[in-house]
């Protein structure tokens, strides 16, 4: 009979990746969005039968509190000893890499593809299993001293082979990072070890001090294909901000193979990009599909010089948050005249307003429309390849149907009330009409209130028509509350405490107050 330690290494390693695949797909059943809830995907994802491969940083999450078991278990009263006498560990490579060699090897492999660093000792301890060696290598007493010797010379820790493996690092520990105890030297210790890394995500928490060494240690990485800015969960201020220029002029021209970049809270002020004048930016040979801004603190310039370097690859915008800097008139400029012309899917949201927004929703001042989006696609040459349009907030009116490209596959939106005999009249258009969304395939709405039933009814069988799917959900944490909806709200409050009351009644004074709440309805 065959054992395990007879199977070859190819099948090994396949058995490896099925197990973890399976605990990773577990997880996520745990918190994923309801099956057919098509208002996150793009128009890439909508008719794909399997579920969205999450992003790298999102696979392995860590968590600062550190929970080892999956449930705690008696110890049985045996003479027997167990390798997790209190149950078997979270992760299943664990256990794997115990049944023999060529199974530790295929699970470390994989289990340090993707790492994610929840504390500073935790980091520490990965960074000395990237540097220690093997006990098979360089064992020879020759070899030794002279390594040895090359290593002090140099101050550099010798990488291990298991640097090799690490494709995707996530730093998320709490606190202002200094380079001492803050962990920095660490961070750029672990950076500089891993030879062949694609994916960073790291956090925004760190003094002024370390700007220059993360700087350095980040541009030294010459595979990085995916770069994330953590949102600082645990609340501290940190007096380095990640600027835009910097981002542009000395990560940016390192990393030829650079496809998404996601930023929060990135800042920068025209004067960043102003010194470009006298030294203008080097040529960008990275070709950056995705470009990802929540609450950004950038100015019109910063903003344009940023889409700008991108624009000849740039596929996916996503521009979340409040932009405080940024007010609808800019906002609208940048989207008209610097976005990428092979752009194809947009994702706005827009969560402040400087001014009053105008009841004439035939305006065309920018700053004060409800209808900026109507704006930005009045334009003959603005975004006229996007294929997915997703946006939150009152940016919109029933005008932007009818002047939305041809080329729209997905349309989302919530929390702006827009008008669906706008939506069916232009659905319902002649087939050779500029105006009749002949692509679209897939139409997704969250909304406070809704539309009647009969217009729901109407647009449901104008996307019928269309092999389009409709999705819409209410919910009345989308938007924000009206008077009327205050009204409400304290008329249910009544109606909870009567029946409250009712409960401690008797039985005919329960139906008479019945009887006479439903007269004051």
């Amino acid at each position: 009979m065959a054992k395990l330690t007879d199977l070859p290494a190819e099948l090994i390693s396949r058995i490896v990746r099925h197990v973890f695949d399976a605990n990773q797909a577990a997880k996520r059943r745990d918190d994923h969005t309801p099956p057919g809830d098509h208002h996150l995907l793009d128009h890439t994802e909508i008719n794909c039968a399997a579920e969205p491969k999450p992003r790298p940083h999102l696979e392995r999450l860590a968590s600062p509190v550190r929970h080892v078991y999956i449930q705690y278990r008696p110890r049985p009263q045996s003479h027997l000893e167990f390798s997790w006498p209190d149950g078997l560990p979270k992760n299943p490579l664990l256990p794997l890499s115990l049944i023999s060699r060529t199974f530790c090897h295929c699970a470390q492999e994989l289990l340090f593809q993707n790492v994610a660093l929840g504390s500073i000792w935790t980091a520490s301890l990965f960074l000395e299993s990237l540097t220690c060696s093997t006990p098979h290598e360089d064992s020879s007493p020759q070899r030794r001293p002279q390594i040895d010797y090359q290593a002090e010379q140099h101050e550099l820790r010798r990488p291990s082979p298991l640097a090799q493996h690490v494709r995707s690092l996530q730093f998320a520990w709490g606190g202002p990072c200094s380079m001492g105890k803050g962990g920095v030297s660490i961070l750029c210790e672990i950076l500089r070890s891993c030879p062949l890394l694609e994916n960073i995500a790291i956090c925004n928490t760190f003094r002024l001090a370390c700007k220059e060494p993360i700087l350095e240690a980040l541009a030294s990485k010459p595979h990085i294909k995916e770069f994330v800015i953590l949102n600082n969960a645990h609340g501290e201020n940190s007096t380095f901000q990640w600027q835009a220029y910097d981002v542009v002029s000395r990560l940016f021209p390192h990393w030829n193979s650079l496809e998404t970049v996601d930023f929060f809270e990135l800042g920068d002020s025209s004067t960043g990009f102003l010194k470009a004048a006298a030294n203008p930016l080097p040529s960008l040979n990275c070709a950056t599909r995705t470009l990802i801004l929540t609450d950004h603190e950038l100015d019109e310039l910063a903003l344009s010089a940023l889409l700008k370097s991108s624009a000849p690859s740039l596929r996916t915008l996503e521009i979340i948050g409040p932009g405080y800097k940024l007010d609808r008139a800019a906002l609208c400029r940048v989207l008209q005249g610097c976005t990428s012309p092979i752009l194809e899917s947009l994702t706005l949201e827009s969560s402040h307003c400087e001014r009053p927004l105008s009841s004439d929703l035939n305006s065309d001042d920018p700053l004060t429309s409800p209808g900026l989006l109507d704006i930005v696609f009045s334009s003959p040459k603005a975004l006229r390849n996007l294929k997915t349009l997703s946006f939150i907030g009152p940016v919109a009116t029933g005008r932007l149907f009818k002047r939305l490209p041809k080329s729209i596959v997905k349309l989302a939106w919530e929390s702006c009330h827009l008008p669906a005999d706008a939506l069916v009249e232009t659905l319902s258009s002649s087939g050779n009409d500029a105006h009749s969304l002949p692509n679209l395939k897939c139409c997704s709405v969250r909304s406070r209130y809704g539309w009647s039933p009969a217009d729901e009814l109407a647009v449901r069988a104008a996307l019928r028509i269309r092999g389009a799917c409709f999705h819409i959900s209410l919910d009345r944490m989308y938007g924000s509350p009206t008077l009327t909806d205050a009204i409400e709200e304290e008329e249910l409050g009544d109606e909870e405490d009567v029946r409250e009351m009712d409960h401690w009644l008797p039985p005919a004074v329960t139906i008479n107050r019945d009887w006479e709440w439903r007269d004051r309805r």
